[in-house]
């Protein structure tokens, strides 16, 4: 190292041939490349933030539901300010317009962005612009199953917050402001999963009953291949739920469920019904994350046992399922054979999202306070494509996330443009 940097010093200084001026000159494009790679960066991040201001703008004067056109405007353009104070784009000179017309909400926004480097090639700033146009009433639906980790180390503190209030917060305000931009024609359902889910189910689709009527209790997930499926229970035992039984592990600590109100909520358009459950809900037990996965699939799905989704055909619905876990898989699931192990539980959680998705359920997961990259991979592979799986690692993080993840949602219903 120490003979390299000699030379170097021995070839600046070299005069004969004028070689230090001719190794200036040689270097002013290098540095000018270099410099303009920056302020491509520099340009592609603004850009990106000044669409996201937009979109999240426009949507958020759509939503305000019962206000005049005018106000609507108004509304998406203090959103837009307030996005765009913040970010790749803050303190450029920046254009906007907001304005409804003929039932759709139209914005327009363009920046100036600065350049470093290529000034010395006289370009002192590069223009950005963008647009969105978001339908004021949209025939669209949604249904969205909210499968959420409730297990103990939900109850541990993240940041300044304890985890599962952060959770309970940012979903509820989820719940809220997509209603409101489309009352009547969302629907949410919940699956709060620990090491067991708690539903209410026709007792011909459990083992162990008989008869009329409902069953309602914990079950653990149903036997192999048909965890992997939305199928409705047949006759064949394996297809169906069961009642947490030998070994002893498996029956142990049911009781706690329902009085953490730990409880399945079928898809529903009644918010409040949703939000009452959330602000109710405490951490429990241990975690299981594909059987929450399984029974969030189910109440997307156009079979039984749950009947209040629409049919997978119908193209103005759009069916979503956000999963959110703080840890890894710790409960055993069931595989081939007589197998039950927390790997096949892994195993059955990939599986699982591949056939959701081509079932064209879009799937949003989210890592919370989660340290463990294996997990974290497969949460990444089971989202429908990289935008749709978050990393948070704090309340904030997660606040942000969940806005992300409303504007994705809000975008497939009523963004046209």
């Amino acid at each position: 190292m120490t003979s390299i940097a000699k030379r170097f010093r021995r070839f600046w200084n070299n005069d004969r041939g004028d070689t230090a001026i001719l190794f200036a000159l040689s270097a002013i494009p290098i540095l000018l490349a270099a410099g303009a790679g920056i302020d491509y960066a520099r340009y592609t991040d603004s850009k990106t933030h000044l669409q996201a201001a937009l979109d999240s703008a426009a949507l958020a004067g759509a939503a305000a539901t019962g206000k005049s056109d005018g106000e609507r405007a108004a509304i998406a353009q203090a959103a837009f300010d307030a996005n765009i104070a913040s970010g790749a784009a803050a303190g450029y000179d920046t254009e906007s317009d907001f304005s409804v017309t003929n039932g759709t909400l139209v914005a327009t926004a363009s920046v100036d962005v600065p350049t470093a480097m290529m000034q010395l090639a006289g370009i002192s700033t590069m223009p950005v612009a963008g647009s969105a146009e978001v339908g004021l009433a949209s025939d669209k639906k949604a249904e969205i199953a909210l499968v959420l980790d409730y297990s103990g180390s939900m109850g541990e503190v993240s940041g300044t917050k304890v985890k599962y209030v952060a959770m309970k917060e940012a979903a509820t305000k989820l719940v809220a402001d997509l209603t409101a931009a489309s009352p009547g024609k969302i629907k949410f359902g919940l699956v709060p999963f620990s090491h067991h889910v708690y539903t209410t189910l026709p007792k011909a689709f459990v083992t162990g009953t008989s008869g009329a009527g409902d069953w309602t209790g914990c079950t653990q997930d149903r036997k192999y291949p048909f965890n992997l499926t939305d199928d409705t229970p047949t006759a064949d035992a394996k297809s169906k739920w069961g009642q947490p039984q030998a070994p002893v592990h498996l029956a142990n600590d049911c009781s706690g469920y329902a009085p953490n109100n730990l409880v399945v909520k079928p898809l529903t358009t009644d918010d409040n019904a949703i939000k009452s459950q959330l602000a109710a809900m405490r951490p429990y037990a241990w975690t299981h994350i594909a059987l929450g996965v399984e029974f969030g699939y189910h109440l997307l799905s156009e079979n039984l046992p749950f009947d209040q989704a629409a049919p997978y055909s119908d193209t103005e619905t759009q069916k979503f399922m956000i999963v959110l876990t703080d840890g890894m898989q710790t409960e055993p699931a069931f595989g081939p054979g007589s197998s039950r192990n927390v790997s096949q539980g892994e195993s059955n959680l990939s599986d699982l999202c591949e056939n959701a998705k081509g079932d064209g359920i879009r799937i949003i997961t989210l890592a919370f306070d989660l340290n463990d990259s294996s997990t974290r991979a497969r949460l990444r592979d089971c989202a429908t494509d990289a935008d749709s799986f978050f990393v948070a690692d704090d309340a904030t993080d997660l606040s942000l996330a969940f806005e992300e993840i409303k504007t994705a949602v809000a975008s497939e219903i009523y963004l046209k443009k």
